[in-house]
């Protein structure tokens, strides 16, 4: 009587089949991993040019939830010569994964100056101890300096008494925050043309090329918030 002879896989045969299908899956696992990063990653530049354009909206659209004068003395809104001007924007180098959104609010402004810049620097400015809001960069991102250096950013986006055109003023000074009495002296022709470019470093989320959003020169509306994509310098 012959053997019989059983068809099969060896155990070199079935050992190298499952070491290629485990090579494929995770092949396909760490590509899709890969994938996942890179889209939060621009979901972060692009919810943080989103967040900065809806500022200007909000500057030109001015609501005040408040029942009474947030300039103080307990007049009723509506009833002084105090007026939300804008917002002020500032990003500390400590904490560079917030930014700090507050209402400036201006007092004895004129509407008869010619120029808009003398027209703001002739109101008292303050921030109002209302409407404050803090905005979290999304997925662990951080916003940075190019090469990843410290950046601090102070920024008006304010609204002229004297023509009603919104005006964007950021400070020439990168290494700190300008601080709260001093607002005012942001307020200039040089700041009203300077740029700044907020490089967002991912922080390992990916190993690509930084993208970065810019806040154009004498920005007057969301156009002039922009995203800078890898060739961003950054």
């Amino acid at each position: 009587m012959k053997p019989v002879k059983i068809n099969g896989f060896t155990i070199v045969e079935t050992m190298l089949f499952l070491g290629i299908s485990g090579l494929l899956i995770m092949s396909v696992l760490v590509g899709t991993g890969s994938s996942i990063n890179i889209q939060r990653y621009h979901d972060s530049v692009t919810s943080l040019q989103s967040y900065l354009q809806q500022q200007y909206s909000n500057v030109a659209n001015v609501s005040n939830d408040e029942m009474t004068n947030a300039c103080g003395g307990g007049t009723n809104r509506g009833q002084s010569n105090c007026v939300i001007l804008g917002k002020y924007i500032t990003i500390d180098s400590s904490d560079n994964k917030n930014m700090q959104v507050r209402n400036v609010l201006g007092t004895s402004c004129v509407s008869s100056d010619s120029n808009d810049v003398i027209a703001l620097q002739n109101c008292a400015i303050k921030i109002s101890p209302n409407g404050a809001e803090t905005y979290n960069v999304e997925w662990g991102s951080s916003i940075v300096g190019n090469n990843k250096s410290n950046l601090s950013l102070s920024m008006l986006i304010l609204r002229s008494p004297a023509s009603g055109l919104i005006r964007t003023f950021v400070s020439n000074i990168t290494t700190n925050v300008v601080s709260d009495s001093d607002i005012g002296t942001i307020i200039n022709t040089s700041n009203l043309s300077q740029s700044a470019k907020l490089c967002v470093d991912s922080n390992g989320l990916f190993t690509g090329n930084a993208m970065a959003v810019q806040v154009d020169g004498n920005a007057s509306s969301a156009s002039g918030i922009e995203s800078l994509g890898e060739n961003s310098g950054c």
